[in-house]
């Protein structure tokens, strides 16, 4: 399998930072993409969107992964 690296925005609770903000963020692109494996988040990028109920902020992120189906 080889890295790859991604790009997208991912929510995130507002109450969180640093190893925590970085593990949910993770979770989520998880979620998002479930072919991929072993996410590894290299940036995060708050932005001023949240969501609906003004509890998560939408962050941009960079992430490493790796994707199987490249590599049957």
């Amino acid at each position: 399998m080889s890295w790859t690296r991604y790009t997208g925005r991912a929510l995130a609770d507002i109450t969180l930072d640093g190893d925590a903000l970085h593990a949910e963020l993770e979770d989520r692109i998880r979620v998002g993409n479930p072919h991929l494996t072993d996410v590894r988040l290299e940036l995060a990028t708050a932005t001023e969107a949240f969501d609906a109920e003004r509890s998560r902020r939408w962050y941009d992120v960079i992430y490493l992964a790796e994707d199987p189906e490249d590599n049957p």
